[in-house]
């Protein structure tokens, strides 16, 4: 095997910026047992075009052997605990000493222009996860290798959003990790991948999602071309019912982790909303209760009020603002922040389709109600990352509610619906 470029950098050397025409690149390789596929990856590093410098880690995920690779090439590697690929990646980023981190996964062979156009595109746009292409190849059994190019609804994709110029909330849905690549600034705001995810798949678009709300934008690079030895995910499995056990383990994984709403079941009650409303002052039940329960269908809703009423002490969804519970803190944030400024009754579903709306317009929301009296404030996650000043006003025929309710009437009311 042909000897790999290695940058062998000191730690004061570590980060060189992307502004510079040639920034050190680090590539990193997470391995499982597969000396093969990994030799042809190396061999493609060293057929690189890139006239920077090229750092090489490969992160074992506990390999019963550790891989054999030329003296330049770090390996670093962790315990078997089970497919942990984000986890292989983190420790290979955590030891790399770029200023650009390059993910290719232990079959992806890169093309020999491939670190020359992510580095292109990345001093263009330093604040992007930059997706590259793969290719797929299999071998018959005649021994005969069949290029099955690029899969049909990715070639699509990238047509369809300008190369992802042009997503919304769901672009996470095209980021890659085996062809991933993105300035270390970026990865260390993102706070890399999610290392407690274990099994195949969905470590690159819970990235995806984290990079997005981070203000991050998402690219792919035509010119970043790589082979993958094998077909691709969907064209692998010749059990189906094994296949569909897999891709349903990914989608339990990431419903916890990714709030969007395509990602998680209607009607669960989840730990982190997609989401959170604040209300303070309002303590009178005959106003609150109602309110609160109507939010609560308005979508994948959480309240934070300055007390709680008796009706609502065991529904997790509801707290004090004081105890905001998982969704005040930790990797997994509600996408949207709502401060309801008056009591009004929001229809079923309503509340998630106009941050939907807003989501879509860009920049902060103010609801106006049937009097142009503000109802309520939307703070998107991803408008306050990116420091957006954009305030748009949507109208919404949402009754106030001025005079507390009789309690008794509104269950059933609600109840008789119900029965019909």
């Amino acid at each position: 095997m042909p000897p790999t470029r290695s940058c062998g950098a000191s730690s004061n050397e570590r980060g060189t910026p992307v502004s510079e025409d040639r920034p050190r690149v680090s590539v990193i390789i997470p391995y499982y047992e597969n000396p093969n596929g990994l030799a042809q990856v190396l061999d493609g590093i060293t057929a690189q075009t890139y006239a920077g410098e090229i750092e090489v880690v490969v992160a074992d995920d506990g390999s019963a052997t550790p891989p054999e690779v030329p003296a330049h090439v770090r390996v670093v590697r962790q315990e078997d605990r089970g497919f942990r690929a984000a986890a292989a990646r983190n420790l290979g980023a955590a030891v790399a000493s770029g200023a650009v981190l390059a993910f290719l996964d232990g079959d992806t062979i890169p093309e020999p222009g491939y670190l020359d156009a992510v580095v292109a595109r990345l001093r263009v746009e330093p604040r992007v996860l930059v997706v590259g292409s793969r290719r797929h190849l299999v071998t018959g059994e005649a021994g005969a290798v069949r290029d099955l190019g690029e899969p049909a609804w990715l070639r699509a994709a990238w047509g369809y959003t300008d190369d992802l110029r042009a997503v919304d909330d769901t672009g996470f849905r095209f980021v890659i990790s085996a062809v991933l690549s993105c300035t270390r600034a970026v990865f260390e705001q993102v706070g890399g991948f999610d290392g407690s995810l274990v099994g195949y798949g969905g470590e690159d678009w819970e990235l995806g999602w984290q990079a997005w709300l981070a203000g991050i934008d998402l690219r792919h690079e035509p010119a970043a071309q790589a082979v993958h030895l094998g077909a691709d995910w969907g064209g692998r499995a010749e059990d189906r019912a094994a296949a569909i056990a897999e891709k349903n383990r990914e989608s339990v994984a990431l419903a916890s982790r990714i709030t969007h709403p395509i990602m998680r079941p209607a009607g669960v009650v989840n730990a982190v909303p997609d989401i959170r409303v604040r209300w303070a002052g309002e303590t009178d039940p005959g106003i609150a209760v109602p309110v609160v329960a109507e939010l609560l269908a308005a979508g994948d809703v959480h309240v934070e009020l300055d007390a709680v009423p008796a009706v609502f002490a065991a529904d997790p969804r509801v707290r004090t603002a004081d105890d905001p519970g998982p969704a005040g803190s930790g990797r997994v944030r509600p996408r949207f922040d709502v401060e309801l400024l008056r009591a009004c009754r929001i229809p079923a579903g309503g509340l998630q389709a106009v941050c939907e709306e807003v989501s879509r317009l860009g920049g902060y929301a103010e609801v106006l109600g049937p009097e142009g009296e503000a109802l309520l404030r939307i703070t998107p996650r991803r408008a306050l990352a990116r420091g957006e000043h954009q305030v748009t006003r949507l109208d919404r025929e949402w009754p106030v509610l001025t005079t507390p309710l009789r309690l008794e009437d509104e269950f059933r009311e609600a109840g008789t619906r119900f029965a019909e």
